[in-house]
């Protein structure tokens, strides 16, 4: 198959210097259309405003594909599946088409390509005339870096035959730039290396068509549906099938009650009047327009948020509704009966309102818009009653989703204005009031910390209406974030990345996406900027072409531009790109001592291990003292207490108090057995931990003790010593300490060593910015120095080598990586790190860090270190999980997703074997879920002979939205690999019981403000009344002990029960799984299964790190996901697992 994917649509020759079809001089009249960012034109009446706004009566409808006109969508050539082309769409079609392309399967879009090229190769476009029009001009502001103006005559279209009775031709035109984007120096890309394309995509010419000619005719004339229509359906498909998840029990069906009273952040919300008039509507903004420089007026779409707040500020000032509202200033009003009296009682019924602009120059006339006020549906509080309540008769096919959202907009009312101040981060508040403490970066090669703040940490809460058992809810909850420090983005870099001058792509992955804004022009002094690229020059040696193709460094360009705005620019500065980073496209450079990072900018990730202190000491408080703030700071801002008057104005009223719930019940922790039943050690009473003090051996003779059962008795220690290019003496000699004492402590346990009894190879951290030479490099030292051991060990292959870092792994996630890429995919050979620190507090000895590092080494041989006997679970059960981890923010953009799938194969239910893959960018569902599941199950039959009757199934990373996508997409793949395996060796296919997991709720338990309030709950606290979800089998469990803050409880929801188990039995098996956990001596907070499938992702993560972190370079630039699953630096395997065969039967991801 061939695909021309980034090649120009029209001569598919992919040349460096016409990628775009816009700058291809092959035929323009075609496909004529611009960059959808860049100047708009309607194809139409030349106006720039989308062409879906146009009130040309000549027009005919546009494509409703990419939102032009002249042709329809079977005749349309830019498809969504070709990213490349995306940029051509129409703005509102774009959105669309991005994101479906981003949701739609690798399989599915190799299909759409495949049907894309045979239909363009041999049909209608295959012998287009050549055209001599010139299509790239140079830009009078020397701003672009293409300005195109291609003609729009309708008698050279294709397809002008077929459109002249819908009008004229029209003629194009270009249109100037705006005022605004006028001043910033660009950057013209000089040189570029050819794309390389397959074989045929480098044919002449000449010799393309004539293959075109020899079939001409053949035309794919199937009809499918667009990519819009596709997501559309499958989001309504899923929260369809969400409403036919497993349903609340009937009360005689319930577990029993307790005697525990406690609390929940959540305030009782009574619905007063359920006929209230409530109705929303849909704001759509009209093109805005602007008047540059020479008068002309020009029009834009409004898409930042901050212009829709203003926008929906002065229109409503400028036309004062009739009726009670809330609004979010962004797409939705909602209102207490009409919002203004014109407005019609049909739903869809659209009213405009015109309001004027106030202008930048105040001596201009104002300019006026338009915007468009659509009455979506109703608030329906009555149905969202019956639905609380469970009442027969009600609605069925109801889903409370749209009306929570409106509700939510009415109890944020206080809060949306621009009277509050602080930060908002969807439905995150973060009051300006509030305590917030600032990070200073620990500064490269020093020990000190700089003087320039890089972050803010700050206190805020969460607020959402949600539906209760038998009440609607609101949910407060406390949190913190790390925000960028306002400051001169130069101070900022500086700081940062102290006075070393580090690499540029350093600097980008930090700052990527961060919206700054430019001193220099007093005229538009708030426009923000997206920072997308750093250059290696300074300002004074970056050069340009300016208007009169004379080079120009950035910072002349500056000094001439603004020079009474220009004072403090140094030559020094760094060069930021923040405009295109596609060659050829327009680069805007701004130098980074006159950009000013903006407030309220969430760090996430970027932010890295020097917040993780200050954060966990801001963020860490008791029930108590979360209680307290969130009355003092969340409750007034909501409008609480008490509760005021536009609350009861909607049909509402909120109670003052958190809700408490009496009878709660605790489950009891297990016994643990360890040393081949022959030690029971009884789990605290009202405790999740345990120690090992007693599980250890006394004596040498002592052969009562230990670990449960020790598969591989390891009578030698097999070290590896990480060093720095400077060794350090001292640290090698508490390396020897350290392996002294830790193979004495691997005897306590059961293990064979003995004092003396280990081998260490020192070897040199890798070095080089390169992943693939650096992690080739390290292979082949890291493999020499096990040959080595093998050596000395006697000529016997290491079963697992202990791997001491020269840091610890989160400061320096490289040489992490590095060595479990090595260890598991490379060599084969389970691996266990230690860092620096435990090295130190190992030699000590710290018995505490000698015990994990035992625990880990044996389940990593084989092991179990402990059972647990009596699960209430089905004979031949499997236990599984999987978890899906996404890029984050900041990473690689195209980088795929990766799936993990963990499952059991005996009995014990300790030990979970891996599945893991590759899956297209942000790909929601598990995609090749029947695969991995296949292979858990053909493990299971080699190891019993047969395969499970039972799968418990616990998926992790699923959110309230997704419930339906597990049912609809998930399930079926499960039971098409049973059916497969049961056809295979026979037998009747599993019964599979399947819950989600969810962790990153807002749901906090609280106990009784008179019984110790500043303590969290015991463990084994379950709820599954007052606040569960109305209509579906769902239960919280704080499965673990918290000492520190308040604690997460567990959120599970039962998507289908072939077993039968019911409520109370799963809230039972739940509790006590969360007690097989192989590395710590505590309980889990979330059951082993998804605990486990999530560690599974961060090790994939690891595996992937050059590819996440933008680390590749161009050797990933536009690579499919088989093309990242064939490279050898990150996953090196086309099919199937990335790791090596010999570590497919332990936990080695742990």
């Amino acid at each position: 198959m061939q695909l021309y994917v980034r090649n120009c649509s029209l001569c598919k020759e992919g040349k460096s210097e016409h990628r775009r079809t816009q700058n291809c001089s092959l035929d323009p009249d075609i496909n004529p259309y611009r960059r959808f960012d860049a100047e708009r034109q309607c194809d139409f009446c030349e106006k720039d405003h989308e062409l879906f706004e146009c009130k040309d009566p000549r027009r005919s409808n546009p494509c409703r594909t990419c939102g032009h006109g002249w042709h329809t969508k079977d005749d349309c050539m830019l498809d969504p599946s070709f990213d490349s082309l995306l940029e051509q769409f129409t703005l509102h079609k774009y959105r669309a088409a991005s994101q479906v392309q981003k949701a739609r399967p690798e399989a599915r879009r190799e299909e759409c390509r495949e049907r894309y090229n045979k239909r363009f190769k041999k049909g209608r476009y295959a012998q287009s005339p050549q055209s001599t029009t010139s299509t790239s001009t140079p830009s009078k502001s020397g701003l672009s870096e293409t300005s195109t103006s291609p003609s729009r005559s309708m008698e050279s279209h294709p397809l002008a035959t077929s459109l002249l009775a819908s009008g004229p031709a029209v003629s194009g035109s270009s249109t100037n730039l705006s005022e605004s984007n006028k001043n910033p120096p660009s950057q013209i890309s000089q040189s570029s290396q050819p794309h390389q394309t397959s074989q045929a995509s480098g044919q002449s010419q000449n010799q393309t068509q004539s293959e075109k000619s020899a079939d001409d005719g053949i035309e794919d004339q199937s009809k499918e549906k667009t990519d819009a229509e596709i997501w559309k359906e499958n989001c309504e498909k899923w929260t369809e099938a969400s409403l036919r998840l497993a349903g609340y029990p009937p009360n005689n069906q319930l577990p029993g009650l307790g005697n525990t009273l406690i609390r929940a952040n959540f305030l009782e919300v009574r619905i007063t009047n359920p006929t209230t008039n409530l109705r929303r509507y849909r704001v759509e903004f009209g093109s805005m327009p602007n008047r540059d420089q020479h008068g002309k007026i020009t029009y834009r779409s409004i898409v930042k948020p901050d212009l829709k707040r203003a926008m929906i500020n002065q229109m409503l000032a400028a036309n004062p509704p009739a009726a009670t509202y809330a609004t979010d200033f962004s797409s939705y009003i909602i209102s207490v009966g009409k919002l203004y009296t014109d407005c019609g009682d049909n739903l869809d019924n659209v009213i405009t309102r015109t309001h004027l602009l106030t202008p930048a120059d105040p001596a201009s006339a104002p300019l006026s818009m338009t915007t468009k006020l659509v009455y979506e549906r109703i608030v329906n509080l009555a149905e969202l009653r019956r639905f609380i309540n469970r009442v027969p008769g009600r609605d069925l096919n109801y889903h409370p989703g749209e009306d929570l959202k409106s509700l939510n907009i009415v109890s944020w009312q206080m809060i949306f204005p621009n009277t509050f101040q602080g930060g908002r981060l969807g439905n995150k508040f973060y009051p300006e009031s509030a305590p917030f403490d600032t990070v200073e970066a620990l500064q490269r090669n020093d020990h000190h910390r700089g003087q320039q703040p890089l972050w803010d940490l700050c206190d805020g809460f969460s607020s959402s209406m949600r539906p209760g058992d038998g009440k609607l809810l609101l949910n407060l909850n406390c949190t913190t974030s790390a925000f960028f420090h306002q400051c001169l983005l130069e101070k900022w870099i500086s700081a940062r990345f102290g006075r070393s001058f580090p690499q540029p792509a350093n600097v980008i992955r930090e700052l990527r996406g961060v919206k700054v804004t430019f001193r220099g022009d007093p005229k538009t002094p708030k426009k923000k900027w997206s920072v997308s690229g750093i250059d290696s020059q300074p300002v004074g040696v970056k050069t340009f072409t300016d208007d009169n193709g004379n080079p120009i460094t950035v910072w002349q360009h500056i000094k001439n531009t603004y020079p009474t705005h220009q004072q403090g620019c140094s030559q020094e500065a760094w060069c930021v790109n923040v405009g295109s980073i596609v060659p050829g496209q327009r680069q805007i450079w701004y130098p980074a001592d006159m950009l000013d990072i903006c407030l309220w900018q969430p760090a996430g990730k970027k932010a890295g291990i020097e917040i993780t202190r200050q954060m966990l000491i801001l963020a860490t408080k008791t029930p108590l003292v979360n209680q307290t703030t969130l009355r003092n700071t969340a409750m007034p801002l909501l409008g609480l207490p008490p509760s005021p008057d536009h609350y009861r104005l909607f049909g509402l009223n909120v109670q003052p108090n958190f809700l408490s719930l009496d009878r709660t019940r605790r489950l009891i922790p297990p016994p643990l057995k360890f040393h081949s039943n022959a030690f029971v050690r009884t789990v605290p009473k009202n405790s999740a931990s345990w120690t090992l003090t007693d599980v250890a051996r006394k004596s040498i003779n002592d052969n009562t003790r230990g670990f449960a059962v020790i598969a591989n008795p390891y009578p030698i220690l097999y070290l590896i010593c990480v060093d720095t290019k400077n060794p350090n003496k001292t640290r090698q000699i508490r390396a020897n300490d350290f392996a002294r004492v830790l193979c004495a402590d691997l005897y306590r346990y059961g293990f064979s060593t003995g004092n003396e009894a280990s081998f260490m190879e020192n070897v040199s951290m890798p070095l080089g910015s390169n992943p693939s030479v650096r992690r080739a490099t390290f292979s082949i030292t890291l493999d020499n120095a096990v040959t080595r051991l093998k050596q000395r060990g006697g000529g016997v292959n290491p079963p697992l080598v202990v791997v001491l870092l020269p840091n610890s792994k989160k400061s320096d996630a490289d040489i992490y990586s590095d060595v479990k890429w090595w260890g598991d995919c490379v060599s084969g050979m389970p691996t266990v790190c230690v860092s620096t620190d435990g090295v130190e507090r190992g030699a000590r000895p710290d018995l505490g860090v000698l015990a994990n590092i035992a625990l880990k080494i044996n389940f990593k041989l084989g092991g179990i270190n402990h059972k647990i006997e009596n699960i209430p679970l089905k004979d031949r059960t499997m236990i599984m999980g999987a978890d899906v981890t996404h890029v984050g923010k900041g990473q690689d953009d195209a980088c795929p997703s990766q799936a993990g799938v963990v499952a059991t194969r005996d009995s014990n239910y300790v030990h979970y074997l891996a599945s893991a893959r590759l899956q297209p960018h942000n790909t929601e569902f598990i995609e090749d879920l029947q695969g991995m599941v296949e292979e858990r199950l053909e493990a299971y039959h080699q190891h019993n002979g047969y395969l499970p009757a039972h799968i418990l199934f616990y998926r992790d990373g699923v959110g309230e939205a997704q419930y339906g996508m597990v049912l609809e997409e998930e399930l079926p793949q499960v039971r098409s690999a049973c059916a497969k395996l049961v056809a295979r060796y026979g037998g009747v296919p599993p019964l599979i019981t399947l819950l989600v997991v969810g962790k990153r709720h807002h749901v906090r338990f609280f106990p009784d403000s008179n019984h110790q309030p500043s303590r969290n709950l015991p463990s084994g606290t379950v709820v599954d009344r007052g606040v569960i979800d109305p209509n579906r089998t769902n239960f919280y469990l704080q499965s673990h002990d918290s000492a520190l803050g308040t604690a997460r409880t567990g959120h599970y929801v039962l998507i289908i029960d072939e077993t039968g188990y019911g409520l109370e039995r799963l809230e039972t098996i739940t509790n006590l799984i969360c007690f097989t956990g192989s590395r710590a001596t505590k309980g889990l907070s979330v059951c082993t299964p998804a605990k486990y499938a999530d560690i599974l992702c961060t090790r994939l993560r690891c595996y992937m790190h050059p590819a996440l972190h933008r680390e590749m370079g161009d050797a990933l630039t536009g690579a499919t996901v088989t093309q990242y699953r064939q490279n050898a630096t990150i996953w090196g395997r086309v099919t199937g697992n990335p790791w090596h065969a010999n570590v497919n039967n332990i936990m080695f991801y742990l």
